[in-house]
């Protein structure tokens, strides 16, 4: 998957309908409104997370990109248990698999567009759903075959370092992996080991009131860069409500870059530090020539922090 030159936010939905109030596909005008705004702030990419159990639009997608310019990735996956049952459990995990590797291989059912990562895949809490692990499966089964990258939806506050383990026992390279919405992780010692793994993290709920609030996402920032594990970390909203945007009164993509950033200069992040998680790491990730992240003797799930 290749990314244009310019900013990526990692974790968006283009359309959604899971319940009332989503972006759904009848928010266009607004979408275009709100993305353009995005491409004036340089966001060139946009990983759409969502799937196809969560109303994923491809042609809709197709429709945003002619009318923006922006490069907008595709996902193939599965989400939570409560929405995944008739997209799961009639078939086989080989099945599933399969559907997978066509999405990301050859296109979404008749369509030309093709996924470019595995995503926003979930697992409830406390504890993933017989589903959920039955789709991990199959989409681990996938990222293997076809090299895409994966990225998660932990429940808020837990399933973190159980999720990335689970798909390092899997084989899946490290660098491949985005475990998401980590700014409910309370926690600084597994932070620290989710880092040492060598997967990335999605500091990706920006804005929203959920959870502690951006002075802590952007304390979270200044941490990672102190224990030096920046280059892991990529940035983005989430934005999945109607209400969200900016031309319906919302914070819109324009939070990120009017509000956030700035919380983080004023917290002494760089420049150059900002490009790093907005456009380095998305890039790294999703080069499929970038080397796999060695981890020599260290053992990987032996460390204490």
């Amino acid at each position: 998957m290749e990314l244009k030159d310019g900013y990526t936010l990692m974790h968006e939905h283009m359309s959604i309908d899971l319940s009332p109030g989503d972006l759904g596909t009848v928010s266009f005008k607004a979408m275009c409104r709100d993305l353009q705004i995005a491409y004036d702030y340089g966001v060139r990419n946009i990983v759409d997370m969502t799937n196809q159990s969560m109303g994923r639009a491809p042609e809709y997608v197709r429709r945003l990109q002619e009318a923006t310019g922006i490069n907008i990735i595709l996902s193939t996956g599965y989400y939570l248990e409560e929405y995944i049952g008739p997209y799961v459990e009639p078939f086989s995990v080989s099945e599933l698999a399969s559907s997978a590797i066509r999405d990301l291989t050859s296109g979404i059912d008749d369509t030309n567009e093709k996924a470019g990562v595995i995503g926003e895949i979930a697992w409830s809490r406390p504890a993933p759903g017989e589903l959920e692990l039955k789709a991990w499966e199959a989409m681990s089964i996938a990222a293997l075959s076809t090299g895409a990258v994966v990225s998660t939806h932990p429940s808020l506050g837990v399933l973190q370092l159980p999720q990335a383990e689970y798909l390092l026992e899997k084989g899946i390279p490290p660098q491949k992996i985005v475990i998401g919405h980590i700014e409910f992780y309370p926690d600084d010692n597994a932070l620290k080991k989710l880092l040492w793994y060598g997967v990335n993290i999605g500091l990706d709920m920006i804005g929203k009131e959920t959870g502690r609030g951006d002075r802590y996402r952007a304390d979270t920032v200044c941490k990672v860069k102190e224990w030096g594990y920046l280059s892991q970390l990529v940035l983005s909203l989430d934005l999945c409500r109607a209400q969200d945007l900016k031309s319906n009164g919302g914070y819109g993509y324009a939070h990120l870059f009017e509000v956030f950033l700035p919380m983080l200069r004023e917290r002494g992040i760089s420049r150059s530090e900002i490009d790093l998680m907005l456009k380095d790491n998305p890039k790294r990730i999703f080069n499929p020539l970038y080397d796999t992240i060695t981890q020599g003797d260290r053992g990987r799930f032996s460390v204490s922090c």
